[in-house]
C-alpha cells in the first residue's frame, strides 16, 4: 500500500473512532465558482438531513447540527458546524438548497453588481 493511501485509511479510522466515542466528524466542505453562481456541496458525516439546519445571518452562511437531548426528544439544540462569510456579491434572496446521496448542495447566485454590472456615465458641462 502507497503512503497516500495508508495516511487516507488512518485518516478515516481515527474520523470513525472519535464518532464512536461521542465526538463528532468535521465537515467536508467543497466551493466551486459554476457560471452565475458559487456552489457549496457540503457533506457532514454521521448527521443525517433532519438534524441539519441552514441560516443566513449578517452574511454569514452558517450551518447548525441539531442535537437531541438525552431527556428531551423535542429538545434539539444547534451545534454550530461551519460558517462561510457571504459576499455583498450573492443574491441573500435567492439562496436555494438540495440534498442528494448524503451531500447538501448549496446553491449562492451572484447578484447584477457581481456579473458584471456596467454602465457608462455621462459628464455634462456646466
Amino acid at each position: 500500500m502507497n503512503d497516500s493511501k495508508l495516511i487516507k485509511n488512518l485518516a478515516q479510522t481515527a474520523e470513525i473512532i472519535n464518532t464512536i466515542n461521542g465526538g463528532m466528524a468535521g465537515p467536508v466542505l467543497r466551493i466551486s465558482k459554476n457560471g452565475r453562481e458559487w456552489l457549496v456541496n457540503l457533506r457532514i458525516p454521521g448527521v443525517s438531513i433532519e438534524n441539519i439546519k441552514l441560516e443566513i445571518k449578517d452574511h454569514q452562511l452558517l450551518v447548525f447540527h441539531l442535537i437531541s437531548e438525552k431527556n428531551e426528544s423535542d429538545i434539539r439544540l444547534p451545534y454550530l458546524v461551519t460558517a462561510l462569510n457571504i459576499s455583498h456579491k450573492i443574491e441573500l434572496d435567492s439562496i436555494s438548497a438540495e440534498y442528494e446521496r448524503g451531500q447538501i448542495f448549496i446553491h449562492l447566485p451572484m447578484n447584477e453588481e457581481a456579473t458584471g454590472y456596467e454602465r457608462e456615465i455621462e459628464i455634462f458641462k456646466r
